[in-house]
């Protein structure tokens, strides 16, 4: 029997069926919630991380990966802050930006090799988003074996794939009814309820027609459900997004936040349809605050556009016609999921 509930009843359950106290220890949110006055971002930059025609090096993207994980654990072998070797670790990349902004590949791949030097399997690594056809225009190589590192998505493709969990489910009635798909019941991806033991959040830095921006917060938020339509409307994204990324399931399994500034887009985005609004940062930034990282991440954007000429976000319309609502970090942080006040956020620069 179909199982659903509201979210207070989401988060008591989730938190004492379906994970444990050790995560919870390990996890990155549960260490935003255990400093409240303060969060850390690791900010790190190589000149030559991206070159000419949008070359991106993936030896030099490793190295990055490698130095910001170090300095941000303190540790010469950091995964055992996050990972034990017998994890089913995903990698929840974003692909909707396709083909021009998504989850650079060579990102990718250096955390898949840093994975498995660490000790895991690699069909135990999961690289995985919502739509399968947004993966594969990305040029995803998709894998359902039991050999090398699985590829694949919650729902979408030519046989229609749902690995939706029947079981697990996010329910709010704070949504727009026009655009329900069958009620106010958005399933949980079975990718990310049975499949991963671990997930490390692969976000994109870009600006959002809607929300206003897109980072670590609603990666997770519109990746991880269906049935989400009904909450792009202005009034609806910001609550949705904190309301689901709150829940104890999201905030105790998804144990390490980046955000891929290799390249980003400060306009037209998610989806841009041409370059001329991609720049490139050169940067990655990580941590286990992703409200930390999004507030440093939407700085970055406002800067770029005001560069750029054109308004900062909260001045800017989005794609409807409306003003867009630029308020999801807040409210996020308003529920204590993580700190969005700069001034309490220490940003780490690595020069490479």
């Amino acid at each position: 029997m179909k199982k659903t509930m509201n979210r207070r009843e989401f988060m008591g359950q989730t938190s004492s069926a379906f994970l444990g106290a050790g995560l919870a220890a390990k996890s990155g949110l549960g260490r935003a919630m255990g400093l409240p006055n303060s969060s850390r971002v690791m900010e790190v930059y190589h000149p030559h991380a991206v070159s000419g025609e949008r070359r991106i090096d993936k030896d030099i993207v490793r190295q990055m990966l490698q130095e910001g994980l170090r300095r941000l654990t303190g540790k010469t072998q950091p995964w055992s802050e996050f990972l034990s070797r017998a994890d089913r670790v995903g990698l929840k990349i974003n692909t909707l930006g396709r083909p021009l902004l998504v989850t650079h590949h060579e990102l990718v791949q250096a955390m898949i090799e840093e994975l498995t030097a660490f000790g895991i399997r690699e069909n135990n690594i999961i690289v995985w988003d919502r739509w399968e056809q947004h993966m594969t225009a990305a040029r995803f190589t998709l894998n359902t074996s039991d050999r090398g590192v699985r590829c694949y998505a919650t729902e979408g493709g030519r046989v229609s794939v749902k690995r939706l969990d029947p079981n697990v489910s996010y329910v709010s009635d704070f949504d727009n009814p026009d655009e329900r798909e069958g009620g106010t019941s958005s399933l949980i991806s079975s990718i990310f309820t049975k499949e991963c033991d671990k997930v490390i959040n692969l976000a994109v830095l870009k600006d959002h027609g809607l929300s206003g921006y897109t980072m670590c917060l609603k990666n997770l938020a519109y990746g991880l459900c269906n049935n989400n339509n009904r909450f792009h409307k202005a009034p609806h994204i910001g609550p949705f997004i904190a309301g689901f990324c709150a829940q104890p399931l999201v905030r105790k399994k998804v144990v390490l936040h980046l955000v891929d500034g290799l390249e980003a887009c400060y306009d037209q985005g998610p989806a841009p349809d041409n370059s001329r609004v991609l720049f490139s940062p050169k940067t990655i930034w990580l941590g286990t605050d992703p409200v930390a990282l999004d507030a440093v991440g939407y700085r970055v954007i406002d800067a770029k556009r005001v560069e750029k000429g054109l308004p900062p976000l909260k001045e800017s319309m989005g794609f409807d016609g409306v003003p867009r609502p630029v308020d999801h970090i807040d409210l996020a942080a308003a529920k204590g999921i993580g700190i969005c006040d700069l001034d309490r956020i220490k940003i780490d620069r690595i020069d490479l």
